[in-house]
């Protein structure tokens, strides 16, 4: 079947592609330019006029410079096969650009080429729409976040589950302990249940027991007055429980409450009452209390650390919060919540590869949520472009007792060549950074040719 040029490229046709965002434009089978719409036109920067006098196989003689091994549309031509590439292109005229292309040839029923049409769109146009598309999913985001008011992203069920436990409990006025590993977010439920509650414009003080000295403990809690001991504020001290009045007080790792505060704070929640030091007014508590551990409370009432009877004071509504490694479907999900915020944060926008993400599957995440955060965190500020790869979460896994046959069985396999081109990659970048770009210093530095130096920089698309 033959192609005519004067069906395909009617003018309703026509107006459709200059509605589209990416650069297309078409060459016959000699490599002339036959057609062109607007945004190839506002990307190349030039008329209609000029783009049609243009062919695929002359392009530096007509003003476009593009690397010989970058040649889209006459690689395309060439070989009869779609081609996809990043290439740089540079306008005589000083204007220059990096550029996603495909290149797809139209063949007649005897196979042979009558027409390319070429796709491109240059990368910082890719990586606009992607942040703005970005943002456009975080404001859903935030939409779904408002409906159901919950900061955890989770599909596992128990994860679910206790979500659901929390928003019934929520309203109630009654004591909560919440339980789970390091990291895995006992402060973020202790939000999202103040925020199903009455109580959500309210403040929530926050303590975390560890953090306290034991001879200050009582003094934090409940205040004084004013020269109740040596070293004393003469104007006394607001304690938590004060400043927490009509609000929550959340006590964190209340394991490690010293015994000799256990008993004080047992009475207070039985009672509602309490006493500054050196004070004789008696106070109401007028707060609501949260408590949670890292640690089996069970287990330190055991070895004497923990008192049994606050235990079952403060265990009448309990929440277990699973650890990352037992509900592995959220990984990827928070994976993709944390690197829209971090993208958010410093400006830029980067993604995980499928290969990364089932690296990150495999981990068995000791500090949990946190970690998968933080290490995150960590890639996004090492990475130079817009993948996050396995190699910027290698030292840290070989740090963090991550066993060689795990990282074997998660990696995909490469060759030796492939490895040593990722080395030398990551020298270039971390030598092309430390000179801030300049060429003759990187050359000198890596003792190398400024040509050759080039080279390389085109062969790993740096430029």
């Amino acid at each position: 079947m033959k192609f005519d040029l004067g069906r395909l490229l009617t003018e309703e046709s026509k107006r459709m592609m200059n509605c589209l965002h990416e650069g297309i434009f078409i060459a016959d089978k000699m490599g002339n330019i036959v057609f062109a719409n607007q945004a190839l036109l506002e990307m190349a920067g030039g008329t209609e006029e000029y783009a049609l006098s243009l062919n695929v196989f002359d392009f530096k003689k007509q003003g476009v410079d593009v690397n010989k091994d970058q040649l889209l549309a006459q690689r395309a031509l060439e070989t009869k096969r779609r081609i996809t590439r990043i290439s740089e292109v540079k306008i005589t005229t000083g204007y220059s650009y990096r550029q996603l292309g495909t290149a797809t040839p139209l063949l007649d029923d005897e196979g042979e080429i009558q027409y390319i049409v070429v796709e491109m769109q240059t990368l910082d146009h890719i990586q606009r729409t992607y942040q703005d598309g970005l943002y456009e999913q975080r404001e859903d985001f935030i939409e779904e976040v408002k409906k159901d008011s919950s900061p955890f992203i989770c599909v596992n069920p128990n994860m679910k589950s206790i979500l659901n436990m929390a928003k019934r409990i929520a309203d109630m006025d009654t004591t909560i302990l919440i339980t789970g590993e390091t990291g895995t977010g006992k402060q973020v439920l202790v939000d999202y249940i103040v925020s199903q509650s009455h109580l959500a414009s309210k403040q929530v003080v926050s303590i975390n027991c560890s953090s306290i000295p034991e001879n200050l403990f009582e003094s934090e809690l409940f205040g004084y007055e004013s020269g109740s001991f040596t070293g004393a504020s003469k104007n006394g001290k607001m304690g938590l429980f004060e400043a927490a009045e009509d609000g929550v007080i959340f006590l964190d790792e209340i394991n490690s409450m010293p015994l000799s505060m256990q008993g004080k704070l047992l009475r207070v929640l039985e009672t509602k009452r309490y006493y500054r030091i050196g004070s004789s007014k008696e106070r109401t508590l007028k707060c609501r209390f949260i408590a949670a551990t890292n640690v089996d409370l069970k287990g330190c009432i055991a070895t004497g650390t923990f008192r049994s009877d606050l235990y079952y004071r403060i265990n009448i509504i309990s929440l277990n919060i699973p650890p990352l490694r037992e509900r592995k479907e959220d990984i990827i999900p928070l994976t993709q919540q944390f690197l829209r915020s971090f993208s958010e944060k410093y400006g830029v926008i980067k993604m995980a590869t499928p290969e990364l993400m089932k690296i990150l599957l495999s981990y068995d995440w000791p500090g949990n949520v946190r970690e998968l955060q933080n290490v995150l965190e960590r890639a996004m500020n090492l990475a130079w472009f817009e993948t996050l790869e396995w190699k910027y979460f290698s030292d840290y896994f070989k740090h963090h007792a991550y066993e060689t046959k795990t990282l074997n069985s998660a990696a995909p396999p490469r060759l030796l060549r492939q490895r040593t081109d990722e080395l030398e990659k990551d020298i270039l970048m971390q030598v092309l950074q430390e000179f801030h770009g300049n060429k003759t210093l990187v050359a000198q530095n890596l003792g190398i040719s400024r040509t050759i130096l080039y080279k390389k920089l085109h062969k790993y698309q740096l430029l």
